[in-house]
């Protein structure tokens, strides 16, 4: 679900988003990470799992610009 939600808040606030989730034991409970960078249009840039590690992707103002100017649905809320 974690993947497929980042995507969705990604596609539907037209905007990059990048999730980070937490790596190790705690709680009983096993958390192997799945961090990612995701840009508007939900596609994933750069993504980690099953242990430490650092991400860097570059992103770009003007392709939230440009996804923005094409899918102009944001200007329909209220």
């Amino acid at each position: 679900h974690w993947s497929t939600l980042l995507r969705a808040r990604a596609i539907e606030n037209q905007a990059y988003v990048i999730g980070v989730n937490r790596v190790g034991e705690g709680g009983r409970l096993i958390y192997v990470g799945d961090s990612m960078i995701v840009d508007p249009m939900g596609e994933i840039l750069a993504s980690a799992a099953g242990g430490e590690a650092t991400l860097l992707c570059d992103i770009d103002a003007r392709v939230v610009a440009q996804t923005r100017e094409r899918f102009r649905f944001l200007q329909d809320r209220r």
